[in-house]
C-alpha cells in the first residue's frame, strides 16, 4: 500500500497539496541536471579542458558563463562537472543506504545488547560534524573519487541507522506483526514481508535529505583538493579555482559553480520536506 502511494504521489494523482508542489519542484531541478549530465557532450558548447583563447572574459553571448584564468568555458565545466557530483553523492548515498538500512533493522528488531553495541558505535560517529568526519576518511585513504564515495558514504551510515531503528521499533509494536509472530513466521520473513515494506516512504525521504546534504559535502572536498585534480571538471573544484581571482572582480568564475551546487542540494532537499510532508499526516493518523 505505502509503494503505491509513493508512486502516484510521484507522478501527481494525489490532491494538490503543498507537499506535492515541493516535490515537483526539486524532481524538475533534479531531472534537469541529470539530462545536462547524461547529454553534457551534446549541452556544452566548448571542450571542458581546452582552452577557448579568451581568457578571464565575463558572461557573454559568446561564454555564457563567462571563461576561468586559462580561457576555459566555464559552462562547459559545469556541464560536464555535474557527472563527477552525481556519481559521487548518489553512489556515497546509495552504499550509506545499503550498510545503515540492515543495521538499523536489525537493531531495532532484536535489541538486546546488538542493539546496544550498534547505537553507541552509530551516535560516536554521528557525534562528529559530517564534513569534518569526510575530511578526516578522505586524507587517510587519499584523494580520488572512489575514496570520496567511502568518505562520503561513512558519514551517512548513521543517519539511515537511527531512522531505520527508530521507525522498526514502533512498527514491531503493531499488531500486524505480533499476528505473523502467531502463526510462526520466522524472524527474517517478518523483517522482510512484514516491517522492511513499512519502512519505504520513512528510507525514500531519508535519500533524498542525505543526498541534499552530500552535495554540499562533497563540495566541501572537492573544494579542497579530495576528489579530482586538474583538469577534471568539478562544482566543488571550480570554487576553488576561482577563490583566488574574486578580489581581482572577476566574480563569474565561483558565481555560477556555487549556484549549481545550492540548486543541486535545494532541489533534492525539496524532494524530501514534499515527501515528509505528505507522508507526515499519515503516519499520524
Amino acid at each position: 500500500m505505502e509503494v503505491r502511494n509513493l508512486a502516484t504521489t510521484i507522478f501527481g494523482v494525489i490532491p494538490k497539496t503543498e507537499g506535492r508542489y515541493m516535490v515537483l519542484a526539486g524532481m524538475a531541478i533534479v531531472a534537469t541536471v541529470v539530462i545536462m549530465a547524461v547529454f553534457a557532450p551534446f549541452i556544452a558548447p566548448y571542450d571542458p579542458i581546452k582552452s577557448s583563447g579568451d581568457i578571464l572574459q565575463p558572461p557573454s553571448l559568446k561564454h555564457i558563463m563567462g571563461t576561468d584564468n586559462l580561457g576555459r568555458d566555464i559552462f562547459s565545466r559545469i556541464v560536464f562537472g555535474s557527472r563527477v557530483v552525481l556519481s559521487v553523492v548518489l553512489s556515497a548515498s546509495l552504499a550509506s543506504m545499503i550498510v545503515g538500512v540492515p543495521l538499523g533493522l536489525i537493531s531495532g528488531y532484536f535489541g538486546g545488547k546488538l542493539d546496544r553495541v550498534l547505537s553507541m558505535l552509530m551516535d560516536s560517529m554521528y557525534a562528529f560534524p559530517g564534513l569534518i568526519l569526510a575530511i578526516a576518511i578522505a586524507a587517510v585513504l587519499g584523494p580520488s573519487v572512489v575514496n570520496a564515495i567511502v568518505a562520503i558514504s561513512v558519514v551517512y551510515i548513521p543517519t539511515y541507522f537511527r531512522m531505520i531503528r527508530g521507525q522498526t521499533l514502533s512498527i514491531k509494536a503493531q499488531l500486524f506483526v505480533e499476528a505473523a509472530k502467531a502463526i510462526g513466521a520466522t524472524d527474517f520473513k517478518i523483517m522482510r514481508k512484514y516491517i522492511l515494506p513499512n519502512l519505504i516512504p520513512t528510507l525514500v525521504v531519508v535519500f533524498s535529505l542525505s543526498v541534499a546534504d552530500a552535495i554540499l559535502t562533497e563540495a566541501g572536498l572537492s573544494f579542497l583538493g579530495f576528489i579530482v585534480s586538474a583538469p577534471t571538471p568539478d562544482w566543488g573544484f571550480e570554487l576553488a579555482s576561482g577563490r583566488p581571482y574574486l578580489p581581482a572582480g572577476y566574480w563569474w568564475m565561483i558565481t555560477f559553480p556555487g549556484l549549481m551546487v545550492m540548486l543541486l542540494s535545494l532541489g533534492f532537499a525539496l524532494i524530501g520536506e514534499g515527501l515528509s510532508e505528505i507522508y507526515a499526516p499519515r503516519r499520524e493518523r
